[in-house]
């Protein structure tokens, strides 16, 4: 490029005026990523190990529930219930999986973007982080709706009275 040395000077304000997308990252951004890692990992085998005994749980329950291990006398629970516990268990286990392995991939870019310092490995490494917050943050959404709803049908079967008529275990 040529320069006109009649021109004013000008600075580029916002860094190096490539436009490459390999750009360094500050150490300092690095640096708290660095030391963020062991807790994610941390998390992610906790979750990994949530969610493989939740499934392991569910099946567990299905197991004894169909092989008519269980009575109401032994378990207190008849048997469609504890099939009903099963399912329970095995639809939240997938459900861990799928955080799981977004905090899991957070997790592996940090380690991508220490070892480059680019800034394509602290995109991936953030866009990892927000998908894993935003699935618990729909979770959560979901969460507060079930409760809300079985708060309200609480009341009214209890404004009804048929609370009273449930038969109970013994």
């Amino acid at each position: 490029m040529e320069s006109n040395p009649y021109n004013s000077p000008s600075a580029n304000l916002f860094g190096s005026s490539s436009q490459t997308t390999t750009e360094a990252v500050p150490s300092e951004a690095i640096t708290q990523l660095q030391r963020t890692k062991p807790w994610v990992r941390f998390f992610g085998v906790m979750m990994w190990i949530g969610s493989m005994l939740m499934l392991l749980g569910g099946a567990a329950f299905l197991l004894l529930a169909l092989i008519g291990l269980t009575s109401p006398a032994a378990t207190g629970m008849p048997k469609e219930m504890m099939v009903g516990m099963a399912g329970g268990y095995i639809v939240v286990g997938f459900l861990y999986i799928y955080p799981t392995i977004k905090i899991w991939g957070y997790g592996t870019a940090i380690g991508r973007l220490v070892s480059s310092r680019s800034a394509d490995d602290l995109v991936k490494a953030l866009d990892m982080q927000r998908s894993f917050w935003k699935f618990v943050g729909i979770m959560m959404i979901i969460l507060f709706s079930m409760y809300f709803l079985m708060f309200i049908a609480m009341i009214a079967l209890g404004a009804t009275g048929a609370l009273n008529n449930l038969p109970m275990p013994k």
